[in-house]
């Protein structure tokens, strides 16, 4: 049983964290007499009796909505209904608008002032995040025009870099069957290429966008099993998503191109990002667009576990069949140890005899640094680097990226952002005397949403988003 001096506590700490400020009055005579007897012998905590607590706190009303949000999350007041009826259902109601507020606001005070006065804005908020049923995807009508699947054995063709290896064959050697063949192909796969760029154009859906890096012919293999994976798994294929892969289009003009992309990004409700081998300038800029909308970036940061590496080298074989192990192995460790020649004797032993080197070591140790380059992409973009929260530039909410580590999480993060079913969990965290509040995805554990602990900024940083532009 809470002993009485512990339930006062605890109301005043649930109070601060509704209303999103300190407690403004902390010397009335009638404090004692009142907080020691909240929910006393069973009461419960009724609609007026709330508003006379905050009263005599010095906090401000709620209204009938408000309150009845707090007792069991709907915004529909029945006058005489049961009230908050422990202090364990205020602290859950409290918690579920702290959830709300940030999700929405990006900040609980400001919230609490908007929402505990109108109830049309708070009825239009909850309303707005009612969890979809499938049948609001699955019964969508079919394109006029599909997407034609082009293979990702093929997919690199799209490519400047196939292009330009090709010509230049050419150029050397105009005879060159083979190339001669690979540059019919080549048209082929650009002309399929470009009906795809025209049927996303018009294509009157779009759900989901594909951050990636295309260089070399792996790359492309790799990226197109990741997706194929991703859209074809049971718990997606019935809602018929429609996403935008850069891969399957082509479009010949840079400008032209950025200016799809950009529309994609305009036009998708999330964005899927795949860390790579490389990470680039527009894959990057991708994430942070998506960020500034206030739309959710699903990070696949892959995990590099028993088999990873089998995967890896069977598909460098699948895109470079003419190549022996032995030299994709040297190639990939210079992607992901590039100074490794420079710095270990016994690699640059293996660099001066490629064919007679140990290829169980050379595995062992490119997987190594494989699994040390994910597992720091990961932590940039989870924890340490500060653009892995970024503004959404109408309303200051600060956004952050979900960060998953393998394609089963990417299927259900994407299943739940959709279907408007994130959940989500509040880490509270005192940093140098200043307590922040940080709305957490529970897959990915990643914060969502935060609300600084610095008074400062909050005040600069809300008077600037807040007030009209000069």
């Amino acid at each position: 049983m809470t002993a009485k001096g512990d339930v006062a506590k605890t109301l005043l700490e649930l109070l601060e964290r509704l209303t999103g400020q300190p407690l403004p009055l902390a010397n009335s005579p009638l404090m004692p007499q009142i907080l020691d007897h909240v929910f006393e012998g069973g009461h419960t905590l009724g609609y007026s009796q709330l508003n006379e607590l905050l009263l005599l706190c010095g906090f401000d009303r709620v209204n009938h909505a408000f309150f009845q949000y707090l007792v069991d999350g709907t915004a529909d007041y029945v006058p005489g209904a049961p009230g908050l009826v422990s202090l364990d259902a205020l602290r859950d109601g409290v918690e579920r608008f702290e959830k709300v507020a940030l999700f929405t606001y990006g900040n609980v005070k400001f919230a609490f002032k908007d929402l505990s006065r109108h109830a049309e804005i708070l009825g239009s908020l909850l309303a707005g995040m009612r969890p979809w049923d499938e049948t609001a995807y699955s019964t969508r009508h079919d394109p006029l025009r599909d997407i034609e699947p082009i293979s990702s054995t093929k997919t690199f063709y799209l490519g400047y870099i196939v292009r330009d290896q090709i010509a230049r064959r050419l150029e050397e050697n105009p005879a060159d069957e083979d190339a001669r063949k690979e540059m019919s192909l080549r048209t082929e796969v650009v002309e399929q290429g470009t009906r795809n760029h025209e049927a996303y154009l018009i294509c009157d859906h779009l759900d989901v966008y594909v951050a990636t890096s295309m260089r070399e012919r792996h790359e492309y293999l790799q990226v197109g099993d990741w997706t194929e994976k991703i859209f074809s798994d049971p718990l997606l294929t019935p809602l018929k998503l429609r996403y935008f892969d850069p891969t399957q289009a082509y479009c010949p003009d840079r400008v032209d191109k950025g200016l799809v992309e950009a529309l994609m990004l305009k036009r998708a409700k999330c964005t899927l990002y795949f860390a790579q081998e490389t990470d680039t300038l527009g894959k990057d800029s991708e994430l942070a667009s998506t960020l500034a909308q206030g739309k959710p970036v699903i990070a696949y940061v892959p995990s590099v576990s028993d088999g990873y590496l089998d995967e890896l080298l069977a598909t460098l074989k699948t895109a470079y069949p003419e190549r022996d192990e032995r030299s994709l192995i040297l190639d990939q460790l210079q992607v992901f140890a590039p100074t490794a020649a420079w710095r270990d004797a016994e690699i640059r032993k293996w660099v001066d005899g490629p064919s007679t080197f140990p290829v169980e070591k050379a595995r062992a140790y490119l997987e190594k640094r494989i699994q040390e380059h994910y597992e720091k992409r990961a932590k940039t973009l989870k924890e340490s680097h500060p653009l892995g929260i970024q503004v959404h530039l109408n309303t200051g909410v600060a956004n952050g990226v979900l960060v998953v580590r393998s394609l089963e999480q990417c299927v259900e993060l994407v299943r739940r952002v959709l279907l408007r079913r994130l959940d989500f969990k509040i880490d509270r965290q005192t940093r140098d005397g200043r307590h922040y509040v940080f709305l957490r995805e529970t897959i990915s554990g990643c914060i969502f949403r935060v609300m600084t602990g610095d008074p400062m900024l909050t005040n600069t940083f809300w008077n600037f988003y807040l007030s009209p532009a000069e």
